[in-house]
């Protein structure tokens, strides 16, 4: 059997001779087989003998690394989807050429190393701030990451697949090992000072891509929020868009002039409000219309028993409204103002932002708080206000009450007719 150019048989028991190999067969042997190898070469010429005492069948299993065309004979129309690679077969007839050119492509530019979810939470204290970041990383090979922590950071533990590993920084910078494959590198350090007026997620440089991150911060109870930046998807501060609505009634009320209140004072009114309880003030301003449209528009035109029930609505909204600025203002003074934090599950003292993705440095947020103290001493001054209001608007809502009477008995027309 004639032998391609350049094969080599690596099989043993086997006569090569001029470029043919001898091939014998015992009385009801079916089949021989032998294996060889060929030269790595591209392009590879296979021409099936001129001679019809056989038929061959040529298969060429393409790797996935290899990129190959096929010219001259036509490739067989065979399902070979079971197999873990590509296999092309040709039927060749007598005589005919095949010519296999197979190229490996070029690999493609990219990182090795990419953090497939970031982590970053950091706890303030009154003095100091904790962060711990974990990371999820793949890797094709082993190396040796750098990243750079913030100024001042003192590590207090380094994990790699929750195994404890003795790194410390040099200059800012943590080198810690990479293993190919799938693995978790977790980072916990310490950084001094207080949250102050912006309190800010450190600046953290990976050195490589990273996804999938989440950025978590608690602040002391003992601060006040006032507002959030960051990534687009976390925590919003709804109280100044609730403040701007507040503006724009305070101005309308003062205008309408139903209330002896002009329109600084609704807006001091609903500012001292707005921070704990809504409902009480709520409460409070229907409390100073009724009294003011009792005034302005008068009972003359009321029967006996529809002025009745303008006074027990006067009544009961008094003593409401009372009960309810008496039952608002402990909450007001010893709680913590209510700013409508929302989004991204976060809450007062909670904040979480989400980052799709980085190209190294991982985005920072911040909130803007202030000691709460400060808010303390506002709600002190605005309870001590209300107090001095409510005695000068108490005998106004008494002359409202009294005026054409307490009570009206009942008609005597009303009482033939029944």
């Amino acid at each position: 059997v004639p032998l391609l150019d350049g094969e080599s048989i690596v099989s043993g028991g086997f006569e090569v001779r001029d470029g043919h190999v001898l091939v014998s067969m015992q009385p009801n042997e079916t089949v021989v087989s032998w294996s060889s190898t060929l030269p790595l070469e591209s392009p590879l010429t296979l021409q099936a003998p001129a001679a019809d005492a056989w038929s061959e069948t040529w298969r060429v299993a393409v790797g996935s690394i290899w990129h190959v065309t096929f010219d001259g004979v036509p490739e067989s129309n065979r399902d070979r989807s079971g197999d873990a690679i590509r296999v092309a077969a040709f039927d060749p007839r007598a005589g005919e050429t095949l010519v296999i050119a197979a190229t490996r492509p070029a690999a493609s530019a990219g990182n090795t190393l990419a953090f497939d979810a970031v982590r970053l939470d950091v706890v303030y204290g009154n003095r100091s701030s904790d962060t711990t970041m974990t990371l999820d990383y793949r890797s094709t090979r082993g190396a040796q990451q750098v990243i750079r922590l913030p100024d001042g950071a003192e590590v207090t533990a380094v994990t790699v697949d929750g195994r404890e590993q003795s790194l410390r920084p040099e200059n800012g910078e943590l080198t810690v090992p990479i293993r190919p494959g799938e693995h978790t590198l977790g980072i916990a350090w310490r950084s001094p000072g207080d949250p102050g007026l912006r309190a800010a997620t450190p600046v953290v440089d990976l050195g490589a891509p990273a996804g999938n991150i989440e950025l978590q911060m608690s602040l002391p109870r003992d601060r006040w929020l006032l507002a959030t930046r960051g990534p687009q998807l976390g925590p919003a501060v709804l109280y100044w868009t609730e403040l701007a609505v507040l503006l724009l009634a305070a101005l309308i009320l003062g205008r309408i002039g139903l209330a002896p209140l002009r329109t600084w004072q609704w807006v001091v009114l609903g500012l001292g409000f707005s921070t704990f309880s809504w409902g009480a003030l709520a409460l409070v301003v229907i409390w100073l219309f009724a009294c003011g449209a009792r005034e302005r528009f008068g009972v003359a035109g009321l029967n006996w028993w529809q002025f009745n029930v303008a006074q027990v609505v006067i009544a009961a909204t008094t003593v409401l409204a009372l009960l309810a600025i008496l039952s608002a203002l402990p909450q007001g003074l010893l709680g913590t103002p209510n700013m409508q934090v929302t989004g991204n599950d976060s809450f007062a003292g909670q904040l979480a932002w989400f980052a799709d993705r980085s190209l190294g440095e991982i985005p920072q947020a911040m909130a803007f708080t202030v000691p709460l103290w400060i808010y303390k001493g506002v709600i002190l001054a605005w309870a001590l206000w209300l107090s001095f209001a409510l005695v000068r608007w108490m005998p106004w809502v008494w002359q409202c009450f009294s005026r054409d009477g307490f009570w009206r008995a009942r008609d005597n027309a009303d009482q033939g007719t029944s």
